[in-house]
């Protein structure tokens, strides 16, 4: 694994391009087209595999020699690491465009605001950690793949059961979405669904943003909310 020095959402999400979004990319391709090959699924089908078909994906590139990314945890914790960030993935509502479950990292989310400042003058205290970063997937099977960006999550207020952005760095954006934040970073073209009506697709015609520093391109590249 490559070893990285991260300070930032922004310093992370070159990588995220490089090395997981071509994942997110292929496992909502593949789940919509699960999706569509039986009547009776429903969107808890399309989430709950989309989660887990992502999850074994980023398993198989994480740790390889040129990913920063490492899986964190225990075995069943689904998180990844990269410097001192450790991430966790999530489909989120197309509207509100948060996680409906996600109890982990909200969990995590609570604790990190408790911890941030001390109770003697708001001191601000280091942390191991910064543990209540979701790399956030809007898809749908109607349009595929809408949106990802990397949120920092936080309750709206101390004990709050609700839940914001406290930060956020757009990673994709399919054309045509109306978008989270001002400014994304793009891919090149990615293929439309297969098995999706054309009709129904917004197929992303993309550029890159120059303004940010992209990482050396991979040779090769080898799922329920928690």
């Amino acid at each position: 694994m490559k070893e990285i020095l991260t300070n930032s959402l922004e310093d992370i999400a070159p990588y995220v391009v490089e090395h997981l979004l071509p994942e997110i990319h292929e496992s909502v391709e593949a789940c919509v087209e699960s999706f569509k090959a039986d009547p009776y699924n429903d969107s808890w089908t399309f989430g709950t595999q989309l989660w887990r078909n992502t999850w074994n994906r980023f398993s198989s590139v994480a740790g390889i020699d040129d990913c920063p990314f490492d899986i964190h945890g225990k075995g069943n914790e689904y998180k990844l690491k990269i410097g001192s960030f450790i991430l966790r993935h999530h489909k989120i509502n197309d509207e509100t465009k948060l996680p409906t479950g996600a109890k982990a990292v909200k969990e995590a989310a609570s604790a990190v605001q408790t911890s941030i400042f001390s109770f003697l003058g708001e001191t601000p205290i280091e942390r191991p950690a910064i543990d209540n970063i979701v790399i956030a997937i809007n898809a749908t099977t109607k349009n595929g793949l809408v949106e990802v960006f990397l949120g920092e999550l936080v309750p709206t207020a101390p004990d709050s059961k609700k839940f914001k952005w406290a930060n956020k760095q757009p990673i994709y954006l399919a054309n045509g979405q109306v978008p989270s934040s001002e400014e994304y970073l793009y891919m090149p073209s990615l293929p439309a669904i297969a098995n999706a009506p054309v009709e129904k697709l917004s197929e992303p015609t993309l550029t890159l943003n120059k303004t940010v520093s992209q990482p050396q391109k991979k040779q090769s590249m080898n799922g329920s909310d928690k």
